[in-house]
């Protein structure tokens, strides 16, 4: 509809655009309203900017530098020293330095830790299912436990 408003379609698509416009009553409002805003556009007053108003905007355009790596470099320094950033790197360090403790993981085996950093956490799922089992070992050879299971038992033999 753009095209056909400015004149610039070939006389074959004018023709069959006019055609449509004939027998369609939506198409034909909507370009009504269209040339409508167009004519509103056309007679809007132009008015002439200040001669001083380029000046105020070149002035007032902040201007950007290019960052160099330096600038990125001292960035992600300052990133590293920021407090949370810094607290976040001792915590998961000591929270590594503590599994690789746990899973015998000690300071002359770290060969191994960054050949395979899974390692840790395989030792310490090592850990804890053994200290599972022993737990679970250790509660039913419980005497609690144990007086509860005779005493079940003496309930069956007796019903």
């Amino acid at each position: 509809m753009s095209d056909y408003l400015e004149n610039a379609l070939s006389a074959a698509e004018r023709h069959s655009m006019e055609l449509h416009l004939q027998s369609c009553l939506a198409c034909s409002e909507l370009l009504a309203g269209m040339a409508e805003v167009l004519a509103w556009g056309k007679a809007f007053p132009i008015y002439e900017p200040p001669a001083w108003l380029a000046q105020r905007i070149i002035a007032n355009t902040p201007h950007v530098e290019r960052e160099t790596w330096l600038d990125t470099l001292a960035s992600i320094g300052r990133w590293l020293i920021e407090p949370r950033t810094a607290m976040a790197i001792f915590t998961s360090m000591l929270v590594l330095g503590w599994l690789g403790g746990l899973a015998g993981i000690s300071a002359n085996s770290w060969v191994t830790v960054v050949r395979n950093p899974a390692a840790i956490y395989y030792g310490a799922e090592g850990l804890m299912n053994r200290a599972y089992d022993e737990a679970v070992r250790a509660y039913y050879r419980s005497p609690l436990v144990t007086e509860i299971q005779s005493r079940i038992e003496r309930l069956r033999e007796i019903s």
